[in-house]
Formats: structure tokens, sequence, C-alpha cells
């Protein structure tokens, strides 16, 4: 089941009445009301804007508003609760009914939390095995993590793919307050712990429909996706099944290339290297660096850890 840690939904005006205007903000113009906006960032991401302008209603929320029951994350069987807690608030009340079905979604983050305790290693390999250096790359993501995204400025979607230590960022200050809400907090810690977070931001509409599979960005549409974009956009920066060993220095690094050049065959390697030795030198002494070499890749192949299937 697809799981999200933010929707951002467009729905219909009349879908959202009894707006308290003391903690709303209102912006006039020509004594006409344009939007009622409400804003907070603690405990949990919450928007709603309601613009008579355009004659709609936007409402976008991240997964704490769930609260205790914030390790589901957002998904199809939870949506209602996300809802109904903004009308537990009391600043306004959303027709929660409605909204189920028509509201559309038009910017999400699908997430998916990982138990694992090769944090560093899962991402030093991933650093490592970038399918292309000039398409992709890679940034620091909260002093603990990584985000990989794509450079490419003609590519129609930008893709942003992010990896933390989900622990580490919950005993962060900035959700100080949402751990004081909660009931079950040492709980909810303990789940997180030696939990990796992959995140993937989807930001158009367009993007949401080719990487969820769907036909609409209706909501429901949207919650019932059966894809995987989260494997999906791995599947693309990241290359499979290859030594992601560190080399000790550049000699040897230049030797792992020649070997996989030579399709990782040892009588490949010793072919390519009597070509280049002269009749005198011993071939044995030249070929023992690549041997040595590649039992120490076979070993690292033979160790590394398999991220895809984590995330599959």
């Amino acid at each position: 089941m697809i799981t999200f840690d933010k929707l951002k939904i467009v729905t219909n005006i009349e879908d959202i009445t009894n707006i308290d205007t003391t903690v709303f903000v209102t912006q006039t113009k020509d004594g006409e009301i344009l939007y009622h906006k409400y804003r907070q960032e603690s405990p949990f991401c919450l928007l709603i804007q309601a613009d008579y302008n355009k004659q709609e209603l936007v409402i976008e929320f991240t997964g704490k508003i769930l609260k205790e029951d914030y390790p589901q994350l957002i998904n199809r069987n939870n949506i209602v609760q996300c809802l109904e807690a903004i009308n537990g608030m009391g600043i306004c009340r959303i027709d929660t009914e409605a909204i189920l079905a028509h509201g559309e979604v038009c910017k999400c983050d699908v997430t998916k939390d990982i138990s694992s305790t090769q944090m560093q290693e899962i991402i030093a390999q991933m650093k490592q095995s970038l399918t292309n250096y000039d398409k992709w790359s890679c940034a620091k993501y909260q002093g603990n993590g990584l985000v990989i995204y794509k450079t490419v400025k003609t590519d129609r979607y930008k893709k942003r793919l992010s990896i933390y230590d989900k622990h580490k960022e919950l005993t962060m200050a900035c959700n100080r307050e949402f751990l004081n809400t909660i009931s079950n907090r040492e709980e909810l810690l303990a789940y997180f712990q030696d939990r990796i977070r992959f995140e993937l931001n989807i930001d158009t509409k367009a993007q949401i429909r080719l990487l969820l599979g769907v036909m609409d960005n209706r909501l429901h549409s949207v919650l019932s996706s059966n894809a995987n974009p989260i494997l999906t956009v791995f599947d693309e920066a990241i290359r499979q099944n290859e030594s992601t060993a560190y080399h000790s220095d550049l000699k040897e690094y230049m030797m792992a290339l020649v070997i996989r050049e030579c399709h990782n065959d040892l009588e490949e390697v010793e072919a390519k290297v009597r070509a280049m030795t002269p009749k005198t030198a011993s071939i044995r002494r030249k070929m023992q660096p690549f041997r040595d070499l590649y039992a120490k890749m076979q070993k690292d192949v033979a160790t590394s850890i398999d991220v895809r299937s984590l995330i599959a």
C-alpha cells in the first residue's frame, strides 16, 4: 500500500464553512475578500486556503497530523482520520465526504520507512553507484542523510529522493512540540529507532499521474495506486549489482576499472596485461595485484546491501 508524509489537495470552495476569522488571515481588495488563509508549522504542518477568486480550497498537511498513529503515514485507510483531525481543531469545518469524492492531489511526498542499522553504508553505496554523474547529483540532507536529485535542466520533471535517519530527525528541536503533544512518545521513538526514511517529492499533477500510474489526480485514485514510485526513481538513479568498495589509492581504483572493462573476467584481464607487458616480465607477478583486488571486489559484492529489495 502506497504511503505519504505530505499531501496537497485542491477541492471546491464549497467544501469549507465556519471559518474562524480570528485565526485565519483575511486578504481583501477593494472591500472584497480574496482569500482566507491558515498556516502552522508545528506540531504538524498544515495549510488551509479558501481562495474566492479561483473558487477553490487548498489543504496541505503532513503525516504528523495522525499524532499517535504517525508510523502508519498517510494512506487510504486513514485519510478520513487526517481530514477529521482538521475539523477537530475547531478553526473551520471541511466537508470530508465531498473532498474524498472530488478532491485532487496536486503535490505529495511518497514515503517508505525501512528497518536497517546500516544507514551510513547505504548512503556510501548509493553515492558511488549513480547511473550517470552528469544527470544525477548528491547532497547532504539535514546533516544525517542524503538527497539524490536530477540535474538535467531539459528534463520535464524534477526528481528528488531523500534518504535519512528518521529517529534522528524526530529528536531534532523542530519536532519537540509534536512529541510533547502525543501520548505514546517513547513508544513512537522506539518504533523509529533504526528506521531509514526514503521520501520522494512529487510537485506536479502530471508527474503524480506518471509516477503513480493513475489516469487522474482524484484523491481516491492517488491513494489507491499500486505503483512504487520510490523504486522507479531509485532504479533510474542507481546502478545495481556492482562493487562499491572504497579503493585505497588511485592505482587500485584504476585496476578496478580495468577489471570491470574486462567484464570481471580475469582471463580477459590477463590477456590485456600480456599484450602490454614485455616478454621478459613476469606475468604472474603483474597479475597478482589484479587477483587480490578481484577477490576483494567479489567479497564486497557478496556483502553489499541490497537496497533495492528493501524498498521494493
